[in-house]
């Protein structure tokens, strides 16, 4: 039986290294696990969901693909659902970086014997980088996928001291930067066009605050015009 993730999961999914062991927190409904324990790229994996329904969703992908006995289903918030050393990696996917910033606070003693994270943020990915390399983590891989005509990165890091990034490493990435992957002048009109959206709202209004903001954004804006040119 066929399980098709598209093109954002199968894209963190090519960052899971051979043999790990995983945990997917926020799993929803399980088919990242699940399209990794089918392929034989892990060895055993832990779907981790805060609420009931979704965590029944996984439980049913486990039965319908015969993976009870390498696919746990636990109920819990983020990291609560591990033990420390029972997995060595982590995906989180699809939420804001604050949360994913929350969720690898709270488990102090689960993080530390981790060796790799792969993280989707949907919004963010600037803050989630600026805290990574401020605790510990180094970016050894990232990319783009496209799906539903949205951009999504996926950034994956491992324990290690990080070289500080500049803005623009820590907004777009430093290894999309350098790749410059077939999505990335995508990524850049994206971010081109949400930057003129605030422009226009800032101008409508003359108090000292919003000209420094203006200011700002357009200063922004040159600088990613000049990565697209």
């Amino acid at each position: 039986m066929n399980l098709n993730i598209g093109p954002r999961l199968e894209l963190i999914a090519s960052l899971v290294p051979q043999d790990s062991r995983l945990a997917d927190i926020g799993s929803d409904h399980g088919y990242l696990p699940a399209w990794l324990l089918l392929n034989k790229r892990i060895s055993f994996a832990i779907a981790g969901e805060l609420n009931e329904d979704p965590a029944r969703r996984a439980r049913e992908t486990a039965v319908a693909y015969d993976l009870l006995e390498t696919m746990q289903v636990r109920l819990g918030s983020g990291l609560s659902v591990l033990r420390p050393g029972e997995v060595d990696t982590v995906t989180i996917a699809g939420m804001g970086a604050t949360t994913m910033i929350d969720i690898l606070e709270a488990r102090p003693e689960v993080l530390a014997n981790l060796t790799r994270l792969i993280l989707q943020p949907n919004v963010a990915g600037k803050e989630l980088r600026k805290w990574l390399i401020g605790h510990g983590w180094k970016i050894v891989d990232e990319d783009l996928a496209l799906e539903n005509d949205i951009v999504y990165e996926v950034i994956a890091v491992e324990p290690g001291e990080s070289k500080t990034l500049d803005v623009l490493q820590l907004e777009f990435g430093p290894v999309i930067l350098h790749r410059k992957p077939d999505l990335f002048a995508r990524r850049l009109a994206d971010a081109i066009k949400e930057r003129q959206r605030i422009l226009e709202q800032v101008t409508l209004s003359s108090s000292d605050s919003a000209r420094e903001k203006s200011l700002r954004i357009r200063e922004e804006l040159v600088a990613i015009k000049a990565l697209l040119e």
